[in-house]
């Protein structure tokens, strides 16, 4: 009895040690702080600036996974007032260049990653301050980095608009991280307004145009395309969806998994992607068959999927879609995918 009591706590004791310990969301990350002996362990939820081998570092922990690690580049209100990922993709990345993994010197780091230097040198990152002038610019090719104090450039330096290099993710791991990212995503308690928008992508056929009648969101069976764009792009669309995704990986491996639509969508915004809608055709039963683009242009991706809306979805306003996903795509790939896409059916367009 004292033998089975002592095998249960023990096997107690084991399952709270594993708890306990952090996860990370990459194998690269897990490599920076073994090497720098960084107490994981004690990391707060949110940003937090721990202290390791005599460096003032950033960190990150979101849902107890630890997604940031870096040197402290910048204060934590520039960060949240901008939104952008290069933040922690630079403070990350300038660690690297401290501590490269043991297959690469920090010279074939910057030369694979196509990085530069453009004024200064790596001996200018210890010299900066959180407090210092930052700016950045993206062109859709590169981005531009630039730190000054006084009027006068410390640093600067370029590098590539690739999710990959940006995000520190490879393709697989950032596939094996969508489905927690999307089922983790907590719908937004403000919901602005989107209905003043009418750009397009790749070409006339992907839109933002959000579609109305007597000022209220078309939701009904005799405008299908409408409604369907309607609800595949706005928080705001009336009903009750989930969405079925199908992920196709790499190696085409497939996962499925299923969420309500407007968590979805919120997924999306969450992670600086904007939705356009490109209708394929209305199937012999009535369905609207679609593809919808969530584009990213600060890390230069697209989530690609192929939708098909029931009729009776739309009349219902209630439902399953089905889709498939092919997440993270490069948008040049997506570019020619879809120069010469065009609607099999066009339009009725009814008023804003």
């Amino acid at each position: 009895m004292k033998r089975t009591f002592l095998y249960i706590v023990i096997g107690i004791m084991v399952v709270l040690t594993a708890m306990a310990q952090p996860r990370f969301r990459t194998t690269e990350l897990r490599r920076l702080a073994n090497v720098l002996a960084l107490d994981a362990i004690t990391l707060p939820e949110g940003y937090s600036h721990p202290t390791a081998k005599g460096l003032s570092l950033t960190a990150h922990v979101k849902e107890q996974t630890i997604d940031h690690i870096g040197l402290q580049l910048f204060n934590d209100e520039l960060r949240t007032t901008a939104g952008s990922p290069i933040f922690d993709f630079l403070e990350r990345y300038f660690l690297q260049l401290k501590y490269p993994p043991t297959v690469k010197t920090a010279s074939n780091m910057i030369r694979d990653d196509e990085f530069r230097f453009v004024t200064g040198s790596m001996a200018v990152i210890d010299q900066l301050r959180p407090t210092d002038d930052f700016t950045f610019s993206n062109d859709n090719h590169r981005y531009t980095a630039t730190w000054s104090r006084e009027g006068r450039i410390l640093l600067s330096v370029s590098f590539p608009v690739e999710y990959e290099l940006i995000s520190g993710e490879n393709k697989i791991e950032a596939e094996e991280n969508l489905q927690a990212d999307v089922q983790q995503t907590a719908l937004p308690t403000f919901l602005p307004d989107d209905s003043q928008r009418d750009d397009h992508y790749i070409n006339d056929c992907f839109s933002n145009r959000l579609y109305y009648q007597k000022g209220r969101l078309i939701a009904n069976s005799q405008h299908p395309i409408e409604t369907a764009a309607n609800m595949m792009l706005s928080i705001h669309a009336k009903g009750r969806y989930d969405i079925s995704l199908t992920q196709i990986s790499y190696g085409f491996q497939k996962k499925a998994f299923q969420v309500p639509l407007h968590q979805w969508i919120a997924f999306c915004r969450n992670n600086g992607c904007q939705l356009y809608f490109g209708v394929e055709n209305i199937g012999s039963e009535g369905e609207v068959n679609a593809v919808v683009l969530a584009v990213n242009g600060a890390e230069n991706y697209n989530h690609v999927l192929t939708v098909t809306i029931p009729a009776e979805v739309i009349g219902r306003r209630q439902g399953v879609i089905e889709a498939r996903l092919y997440p993270y795509v490069p948008m040049h790939n997506v570019q020619n995918m879809f120069a010469n896409y065009r609607k099999s059916n066009p339009k009725t367009f009814v008023s804003r």
